[in-house]
């Protein structure tokens, strides 16, 4: 009766290989192709769309595609078949993702350089264009002499315009006599 429950069981368990084997392997619905692209700066991710801007030196592309080409300000730049990080240089760009006969297009990406490295990518530019600098001290003289000047000139006006209305008052009020 051993023997049987074990010749039993090994029919039974080729059956179920035979059948795992044989059985049609059916597959789910299979995943559309997607892609995406970031940058890093420090431990902050920042993602590619239109009209964004993304700090890193290195433009990491991650997808489920046979392959993606990109195309950067409308020339060739790379043909990935994996996840891969490529480098990226500075300024305001345009990609064009190509992958199973699908086009995306970012417009108006603007990429900084990595945070940690701009002091040595960027020279500070200065602008000599901007109003012209006094020193403090010829400042204040040239203040006080406005002052001066101000005052001077208010009070020779005051003075001539009372004179003048003055002499006008006297000439048209009072009469003078001549004595010979």
């Amino acid at each position: 009766m051993r023997g049987d429950n074990i010749k039993r069981r090994w029919v039974f368990k080729g059956f179920l290989i035979a059948v795992l084997l044989l059985a049609p392997h059916s597959s789910a619905h299979v995943a559309p192709c997607l892609s995406y692209a970031y940058t890093s700066s420090g431990s902050h991710l920042f993602l590619m769309g239109n009209n964004s801007s993304m700090f890193g030196d290195n433009l990491t592309v991650v997808h489920n595609c046979e392959n993606v080409s990109i195309e950067l300000n409308g020339e060739f730049y790379a043909y990935l078949g994996t996840k891969a990080t490529i480098p990226i240089s500075p300024g305001l760009n345009q990609f064009t993702f190509t992958y199973d006969n699908r086009t995306v297009e970012y417009q108006n990406v603007m990429i900084y350089p990595d945070y940690l490295t701009w002091e040595e990518t960027y020279q500070w530019e200065v602008f000599r264009e901007g109003p012209e600098m006094v020193e403090k001290s010829l400042l204040e003289t040239q203040i006080n002499w406005a002052v001066f000047f101000g005052i001077a000139i208010t009070w020779i006006l005051c003075v001539y315009v009372y004179w003048n209305l003055i002499n006008t008052f006297t000439q048209r009020n009072f009469i003078e006599e001549v004595v010979q």
